[in-house]
């Protein structure tokens, strides 16, 4: 099994936080273009191209949590289980996120894994200024990236 982890500290009031997380609006503004139903045991399709991801919200705890299953049928992020841990302190919000449940360490892997993090500064930079940079305008990690 591999699991991804990252942390970043936000200048952001917790509450603002949580709906980046659990709106339509907040996630297409920092990760992809998001369609589907926002509330506990939803599905959320993220939009990138040709692909498309499925997500049911397995669980929602107000300003504290939120938790996606990866619904996919095959591939890689089948079964995958995609954590926010928020948390106030230190006069900052903290967002601890991890993807765990990968069946092992893959390239894929370690591209989404620094995908993550391009998109996890996507998401500070949109609590933070109002303006993210969601696919198709996020940092590109590889030379065929478009």
């Amino acid at each position: 099994m591999a699991d991804i982890y990252h942390q970043i500290g936000v200048n952001a009031d917790i509450e603002k936080a949580y709906q980046a997380l659990t709106t339509l609006e907040g996630l297409s503004a920092w990760w992809s273009k998001t369609t589907g139903n926002t509330v506990e045991g939803g599905k959320l399709n993220f939009h990138f191209d040709d692909i498309n991801i499925e997500m049911s919200i397995a669980q929602l705890i107000p300003v504290k949590k939120v938790v996606w299953q990866c619904v996919e049928k095959e591939g890689e992020w089948k079964d995958t289980v995609i954590t926010f841990d928020l948390e106030q302190a230190e006069g900052q919000t903290f967002i601890n996120f991890s993807h765990k449940g990968w069946a092992k360490q893959t390239s894929l892997c370690a591209h989404c894994s620094t995908k993550w993090a391009v998109f996890m500064l996507s998401l500070k930079d949109y609590l933070e200024t109002g303006k993210g940079q969601p696919f198709p305008n996020d940092v590109h990690v590889n030379h065929m990236d478009h």
